[in-house]
């Protein structure tokens, strides 16, 4: 059995540490339910406490609420699956105990809308350090990944929105509608950070030129640019004739210089510029 490396170690420490601070200091005591088996918890704290008047730790239902989870996974996909969530899941009940019992240090008085954005931008960042290295925090990621493995004809996708999307009702059963609005704008503000970790947050714009000036065109980017460059033999379909595509990927920021050398050497060039959002290879952004 491979170890964990170093590296992703440190992402998980450090991402369960970052959504436990969301769940605890801004999630939990204003009972904004984003789903996963934290949000299950969120309510679970807050029913016990209203029927029975004792205070469950968040921390010890996580742990509970995953340990069915991670058998069922275990037995559908096996022992080197779960080894990654295993450990985060761990980790954050430990960090829940931590932040649980320690103030917090941002409280923001009566401003739900601010809460619910540090909620979104701080869980978002910690599940994106968890995701980026291949783990899970275990839960609804981990349960919809091992029921795909028994109906694979449902997207995991599909399946984590299906389960996120019960439990955020069943907030809205007990929390009402107000704080479900505000457990909806840190879910898509979570989702966007997550897609940029995941991404990279190195943004590069792609660019098509279609030129009949392809070396002029090309030998000013390296010179003025320093880029490389790409030229591929393509045909206009309308017109029949031969023509050359050149690619080149730039930083935002060059945009303009890479325009202005366009459009001095072929004022009729064709130009489409697309995001990039994760480059790999000899980029420097």
């Amino acid at each position: 059995m491979k170890k964990i490396k170093y590296k992703d170690l440190m992402h998980m420490i450090l991402g369960t540490m970052i959504y436990s601070i969301a769940i605890t200091w801004f999630a939990k005591p204003n009972k904004i339910v984003t789903g996963g088996v934290t949000g299950v918890s969120i309510i679970l704290t807050n029913m016990i406490k209203k029927i029975f008047d004792y205070e469950v730790s968040i921390s010890f239902l996580v742990l509970i609420l995953n340990i069915p989870i991670f058998i069922f996974s275990f037995i559908v996909s096996g022992n080197k699956f779960v080894k990654k969530s295993a450990f985060t899941t761990i980790t954050m009940s430990v960090w829940l105990a931590v932040f649980d019992k320690l103030p917090c240090f941002f409280k923001i008085e009566n401003d739900m809308f601010i809460t619910s954005i540090l909620i979104g931008a701080v869980g978002g960042t910690g599940t994106g350090l968890i995701l980026k290295v291949g783990a899970s925090s275990g839960g609804t990621d981990m349960l919809a990944n091992s029921i795909n493995k028994i109906f694979p004809q449902f997207a995991i996708s599909k399946i984590i929105f299906t389960l996120d999307t019960s439990i955020v009702l069943l907030g809205f059963l007990i929390f009402g509608p107000t704080k479900t609005t505000y457990a909806i704008i840190s879910i898509f503000i979570s989702s966007k950070i997550i897609n940029n970790i995941l991404g990279g947050l190195r943004f590069a714009r792609a660019v098509f030129i279609i030129t009949s000036k392809v070396d002029d065109i090309s030998n000013e980017i390296f010179k003025k640019l320093k880029r490389g460059n790409t030229n591929l033999s393509c045909t206009g379909m309308y017109t029949k004739k031969q023509k050359n595509l050149l690619i080149v990927v730039v930083r935002p920021k060059e945009i303009i210089k890479l325009k202005k050398i366009i459009e001095s050497k072929d004022k009729d060039a064709f130009v489409v510029i697309s995001p990039a959002q994760e480059v790999l290879g000899n980029f420097i952004n």
